[in-house]
């Protein structure tokens, strides 16, 4: 009788186990435009925004932040070069915040895991977000709705040394291939129109007019390719011009393009490709980019 009861205690603390040691904690946002960050740093990278009301999932807590579940609302990308048929063709495949090196990795693939692509830029794919990924959320705009549970190192499940053995002997360390990619250089055309070069200048030094969201990251310099077209007549757009890519028949708008007005014009229907300094502006859903130089393209 009292082994009985000792396998039987030795079960539920098992199971116990495994059902505590799970984070998931349903949370509902409390803000307008709450930034969803790449890392619990107010200085990382916006990787995108959720609205006052959202639902998110955590996966655990961290002083003032929050490791979320990175909603499908956001897109994340990963690189081409190690995609073969949705599928991830390398060891070990990192996904990012955007589509660049230079962007934050959110979460990391391996050989046979799969992806939803959603668009490409260049070299990358962008992605609905892998279950494998995570965000981070400042707790202060959102609102807990079932009890915080911490995660107990005793909790977590481990896994036999001879498992990792064999794990590492079938993935040789050599063969990893991390998404480091060196893209080629553009060579300005000489003969191409190009803006006005904007002065160089502190990152929050931003136009006037412009009333900008107050977040890290205003002014940063950015890449971006697409086909110039007017923004149309709707009075509170930051900018005439637009810069835009086609997704079959649909029109996805990529950022707004300030610019001298004449130049703007004679560039219009034009696959340019944009290097400047991007600013968030309140109220408005894309991007303001301020050109340092723009490189026409051939259409594609």
């Amino acid at each position: 009788m009292k082994r009985q009861l000792l396998i039987f205690c030795a079960m539920w603390i098992s199971l116990a186990g495994d059902g505590f040691g799970q984070t998931e904690t349903k949370m509902k946002v409390v803000g307008q435009r709450v930034n969803l960050r790449a890392k619990s740093d107010l200085q990382s990278e916006v990787v995108g925004q959720v609205a006052d009301g959202e639902y998110l999932v955590a996966k655990s807590f961290q002083d003032d932040w929050v490791e979320v579940a990175a909603p499908d609302s956001v897109d994340l990308w990963v690189h081409r070069e190690f995609i073969k048929d949705n599928q991830v063709m390398a060891p070990k495949l990192y996904v990012r915040g955007g589509p660049g090196i230079n962007y934050s990795v959110v979460g990391t693939l391996v050989r046979g895991d799969t992806i939803i692509p959603r668009g490409d830029f260049g070299e990358w794919i962008k992605v609905v977000p892998p279950a494998e990924c995570s965000l981070w959320v400042n707790r202060s705009y959102v609102q807990v709705l079932q009890p915080e549970k911490s995660r107990p190192v005793a909790a977590q499940k481990t896994v036999p040394e001879a498992s990792v053995k064999q794990a590492e002997q079938a993935v040789p360390q050599a063969m990893e291939a991390p998404d480091i990619y060196t893209p080629p250089v553009v060579a300005v055309v000489p003969a191409a129109p190009v803006v006005e070069s904007a002065p160089q200048q502190p990152a929050t030094n931003a136009p006037a007019d412009l009333a900008l969201i107050p977040l890290a990251g205003q002014g940063r310099v950015v890449q971006r390719e697409g086909i110039l077209r007017l923004s149309g007549l709707v009075w509170g757009r930051p900018s005439r011009f637009r810069l835009v890519r086609y997704e079959g028949n649909r029109i996805e708008m990529i950022c707004y393009v300030r610019g001298n007005s004449g130049q703007m014009n004679s560039l219009l229907g034009q696959r340019l490709l944009i290097r400047g300094r991007e600013y968030w502006v309140q109220g408005v859903k894309h991007p303001v980019v301020i050109p340092d130089e723009i490189i026409p393209r051939a259409s594609m």
